[in-house]
């Protein structure tokens, strides 16, 4: 490419003979990653067919007899999460997050930041830390196995 925008005469010979390097597609011959026409349609009606047999029930029967047996409703869920935890257990989260926040809140609002707020701050942090910790299980149940599995 010249200063003023148009091709060198090097460049032009360079694209000609790039072009012809180029395989016609239909001069390929017998290549054996394209396949005749009629392979192709071949394939395409195999896809469209079915591959197993066609039951002895027509589908509309079927549909229908599905229908019948998908009528079954589940009894009611069993609360999950924080509602059925142990107090001591959601307290000790509340109180080990609300430490943090708390904190964090003082660090960014309050400068300096008082004495007493953190001393409130880390006492509520260590205690809900140590409510966590009471609330880890003591011993190993006999399905954990080796420990292995998660």
């Amino acid at each position: 490419m010249n200063d003023d925008g148009t091709a060198s005469a090097s460049d032009d010979e360079g694209r000609d003979d790039w072009r012809q390097d180029v395989p016609d597609p239909e001069r390929i011959g017998n290549d054996r990653s394209r396949i005749s026409d009629e392979e192709w349609d071949d394939l395409v009606q195999q896809i469209a067919e079915p591959a197993a047999p066609m039951g002895d029930m027509p589908a509309d029967d079927v549909r229908e007899a599905l229908e019948d047996t998908e009528r079954w409703q589940p009894g009611p869920a069993e609360p999950i999460g924080w509602r059925t935890a142990a107090p001591t257990l959601v307290l000790s989260w509340a109180a080990a997050l609300g430490a943090v926040a708390l904190l964090l809140v003082g660090a960014i609002f309050f400068r300096p930041l008082p004495g007493w707020y953190l001393l409130i701050g880390i006492a509520v942090g260590i205690g809900g830390a140590v409510g966590l910790f009471y609330h880890l299980p003591s011993q190993r149940s006999a399905d954990d196995g080796d420990g292995s599995s998660v």
